[in-house]
């Protein structure tokens, strides 16, 4: 919603109509990756705080930038989506829109629904792994921090290759029980845990 050449907001009385639900979907963007900002701990990141730092002082220019944004295939809102960095690894030519859905269209079953946030901020098993995602990228998989490190080659592992549970980073195997002492489906699959802003409370 920038122009171009000047890069300046795009307003105009004759464009109104056109651009409100644009500002709109934008407003729900930059208030939702603001709060990811603050749930990530990064208020006080040198990107925010360094005179240096192209973002000084500015949490929703860092923000927008750093994450992305993704439209739900089947409501239509903004989801978180990754970050930016991610994306630039994608395949394009494996893009299907179908595959893109937030976590409230989500199927959840047998996962903790938060009564007060319910399933917008919910926390996902990495797919790879019996450890919680810390990563969520290509709009679609949900990865922690090891399995993220090595995500092209887990990503076009065959599912029957993959690890029972209980699974380790990077698809090792391993043995006794499951660290996340939870049920869940087999590895490969995407599972949602709880919602994560109520688990992560203590550090806002």
């Amino acid at each position: 919603m920038q122009c171009p050449l000047c890069k300046r907001k795009l307003e105009h009385p004759g464009l109104e109509e056109l651009l409100r639900p644009l500002n709109d979907l934008f407003n729900e963007v930059a208030n939702k990756a603001k709060l990811r900002l603050e749930y990530d701990g990064l208020l006080d990141s040198p990107a925010l705080t360094s005179a240096n730092s192209q973002f000084f002082g500015d949490p929703l220019a860092f923000a927008m930038d750093k994450y992305v944004y993704v439209l739900c295939h089947k409501c239509g809102k903004a989801y978180f989506g990754g970050e930016s960095q991610c994306q630039q690894a994608l395949d394009t030519s494996q893009y299907n829109p179908e595959e893109l859905v937030c976590g409230a269209c989500s199927d959840v079953a047998g996962a903790q629904i938060c009564g007060r946030h319910g399933t917008e901020y919910l926390e996902y098993k990495c797919r790879f792994c019996c450890s919680v995602a810390v990563y969520f990228c290509f709009g679609t998989t949900h990865f922690c921090t090891i399995c993220h490190d090595d995500f092209q080659r887990l990503m076009a592992l065959p599912k029957q290759l993959l690890p029972k549970c209980p699974a380790g980073p990077k698809a090792v195997q391993l043995e006794g029980s499951c660290p996340l002492k939870v049920q869940h489906p087999e590895t490969g699959e995407e599972f949602a845990l709880g919602c994560g802003i109520c688990r992560n409370l203590s550090t806002f």
